[in-house]
């Protein structure tokens, strides 16, 4: 599955709108997660700073960063244009400060930003579906000013076969409800339907650890996963304050 396939999984209009009235799946486990994600975000950064988010989708966290005040200019990007018209459906009128636009993070998208000073970025829930995640935190890296922060938070795998079942067995339990326990067939259906259309759909989640790598040989530092909830994780990284 190439990466455009994997982007424009969600490049649907009706599921746009699944997804903007369901949350997407799982939604209350998430909230912990955007919580811990907006507040390493206005920890890490100056007061009326600059935040670029990659996939923003139809603008759940994107909301969150705009009612928290504390960003000046928030750029929301999007590579599918049915969720992105979501977003600005919901959030375009209400604020001077957000700007949207149309971006394939898998892309070489570095020289759209080369003039705008860039304090953080975010992303939640989206650059799974890059397969080359190596060569998309450099560019992170690449457009974020000195000192600058990425807060990433997103799908991750188990890092051996036994903890991505657990984490398989977690997700199915919550599709099917917690009386199917003792249900292993049922539940073991459920994983093997989960693994088809995650691969169906493109998507490449890898372990905490493989994250880390990438972070890591990118450049940044203060490189940590600091919140984890099965197969939720929020990592935190700064630029070094000598970098160009």
């Amino acid at each position: 599955m190439s990466e455009y396939n994997s982007l424009n999984a969600y490049n649907d209009k009706m599921r746009a709108e699944r997804y903007a009235q369901s949350k997407g799946f799982g939604f209350e486990r998430k909230v912990r997660m955007y919580e811990v994600t907006l507040d390493l975000l206005t920890t890490s950064t100056p007061s009326q700073s600059t935040v670029l988010e990659l996939g923003c989708g139809t603008g759940l966290f994107t909301e969150k960063l705009l009612f928290g005040k504390h960003f000046q200019e928030i750029y929301a990007t999007d590579g599918s244009e049915a969720m992105l018209s979501k977003a600005k459906q919901s959030l375009d009128a209400k604020a001077d400060q957000l700007r949207f636009s149309h971006l394939d993070f898998t892309t070489e998208w570095v020289p759209r930003f080369k003039d705008i000073s860039i304090d953080a970025v975010a992303s939640t829930m989206a650059l799974h579906h890059a397969t080359d995640k190596q060569k998309l935190f450099r560019q992170i890296f690449e457009v974020l000013k000195p000192q600058g922060v990425f807060v990433l938070a997103d799908h991750m795998a188990g890092t051996t076969a036994f903890t991505e079942y657990l984490i398989g067995r977690e997700r199915a339990l919550i599709r099917l409800g917690q009386e199917a326990k003792e249900n292993q067939a049922q539940v073991l259906e459920v994983i093997r339907f989960d693994e088809e259309r995650q691969e169906e759909e493109g998507n490449r989640c890898e372990t905490v650890a493989q994250y880390q790598q990438y972070l890591t040989s990118s450049g940044f530092e203060d490189v940590d996963c600091l919140w984890r909830d099965y197969w939720l994780a929020v990592f935190v990284a700064r630029k070094p304050e000598n970098a160009r």
